[in-house]
């Protein structure tokens, strides 16, 4: 432990540089991309995972908000972002499947069309842009040049409001 490492709740948390994070880094990658991959079974997927994880423990370290080692925020956020992941998944493979099956043209029928349209467009396009297109909510957030907490919102009343339209009160 240097001097500068700082001890919180009874572990050390070590002061951030760039060559401390590099080296976290270097010695955790391996598990927690192997954590990722296993959990949701998918590659880019675990990249991704990966990534918010890394991100999320940098920003904390570098801005003095890390309250316990990187190592046990890194997997705990390494986890909740393949929650995320696997929740966006069963969302866009539910969407899929209220799709029509002999949509072969691309074009939406039937019950899920009528719904879709009693959306405002914009919600309608996010919609589909997450489901059709597999954009992450960051990626929405890019594109449409809002913060990624609003998208999130859009989605859900979006979500809601085409639940209620296709099942009414059943869900």
């Amino acid at each position: 432990m240097s001097p500068a490492d700082d001890v919180r709740n009874g572990e050390v948390v070590p002061d951030f540089s760039e060559a401390a994070f590099e080296a976290f880094h270097s010695e955790t990658f391996s598990g927690v991309w192997t954590f990722a991959r296993r959990l949701c079974r998918d590659e880019s997927e675990a990249h991704d995972i990966t990534q918010i994880a890394y991100l999320a423990v940098y920003r904390y370290w570098r801005d003095g908000k890390l309250l316990q080692p990187p190592r046990r925020l890194l997997f705990r956020a390494a986890e909740r972002a393949a929650i995320d992941v696997l929740r966006a998944r069963s969302r866009r493979r539910r969407l899929f499947d209220a799709l029509p099956k002999d949509a072969g043209t691309g074009w939406v029928e039937g019950d899920l069309r009528d719904a879709l349209h009693a959306l405002k467009p914009e919600d309608a396009a996010l919609v589909m842009l997450q489901a059709a297109g597999g954009l992450s909510y960051e990626e929405l957030a890019a594109i449409r040049k809002q913060s990624v907490g609003a998208i999130r919102s859009r989605l859900f009343r979006a979500r809601a409001q085409l639940r209620r339209a296709l099942y009414g009160d059943r869900r």
